[in-house]
C-alpha cells in the first residue's frame, strides 16, 4: 500500500507526538526522591533528660548519612519540655543527643558558640516574609537556633516558629549574607517530621 505526502506527513506527526509525551511522562527510575524521616529517642544518664530526634534529610547522590538535613529535638525534664531546632548543610555526620552543659568545679562556663544570621521562609499555599535568625555555629558541623535568653541575639525561641510551620510547612533556609563558599538555599517539606511531632507527647509545649 502506497502512503501519499499527507498520509506520510500525519505518521511523522503522530510519532513526534508520542514521543514527546512519552518524554513528558517520568518512569518510575526518573521519580524524584522524597525526604527521609529519622526518629531516634533515649534517656541520657547523666542528666535524666528523655529525648526525641526527629532527623529530615533531603535526597543525596553521596554519603546519605551526610545528606543535608533539618532536625528538631525535644527534650523532656521532669515534665519541663524544651525543642531544638538544628540545620546541617551537609557533609557532615548526625551526632546525636549531646547533653546540656553542667558546671563543674574546674569548669563554671558554658562554651560559646560564633553565631551566623541565617533567613527562614515559610512556604504553603502562600509565602511568609522572611525572618533572619541567628544560629550558632557547633564544632561537629551543626547549626543550633539560638533560643532566646541571656546569650542569645533572638527574641523568640524555635517554638515560636512552629505556628508558621505547621501552617506553611515548607522551610526554605539561607545565609542571609552569603559570602564566598558559603552553601546554597536549602528547602525542607516538612509535613512528614511535623505529623511524627505533633503525634509525640514529649515534642507538646
Amino acid at each position: 500500500m502506497r502512503i501519499g505526502w499527507s498520509g506520510l506527513a500525519l505518521l511523522l506527526c503522530l510519532s513526534a507526538a508520542a514521543y514527546l509525551k512519552a518524554q513528558e511522562t517520568p518512569s518510575p527510575d526518573q521519580t524524584p526522591a522524597l525526604p527521609t524521616l529519622h526518629r531516634t529517642e533515649g534517656t541520657d544518664a547523666s542528666t535524666g533528660i528523655h529525648w526525641v530526634r526527629l532527623r529530615l534529610s533531603l535526597p543525596t547522590a553521596g554519603d546519605a548519612d551526610r545528606a543535608p538535613r533539618f532536625t528538631m529535638e525535644c527534650q523532656d525534664l521532669k515534665g519541663k519540655h524544651s525543642l531544638l531546632w538544628f540545620l546541617n548543610f551537609g557533609g557532615f555526620d548526625d551526632p546525636g543527643f549531646i547533653a546540656p552543659f553542667q558546671a563543674k568545679q574546674n569548669d563554671l562556663f558554658a562554651p560559646q558558640y560564633p553565631g551566623v544570621d541565617l533567613k527562614m521562609t515559610f512556604e504553603g499555599y502562600r509565602k511568609s516574609k522572611p525572618f533572619t535568625r541567628s544560629w550558632a555555629v557547633l564544632p561537629d558541623g551543626e547549626y543550633r537556633f539560638r533560643n532566646a535568653g541571656a546569650d542569645s541575639p533572638n527574641m523568640d525561641s524555635a517554638r515560636y516558629f512552629m505556628m508558621f510551620l505547621n501552617s506553611l510547612p515548607g522551610l526554605r533556609i539561607v545565609h542571609a549574607k552569603p559570602a564566598k563558599g558559603d552553601p546554597g538555599e536549602l528547602f525542607f517539606p516538612a509535613r512528614p517530621l511535623l505529623d511524627e511531632l505533633n503525634k509525640t507527647p514529649i515534642c507538646s509545649p
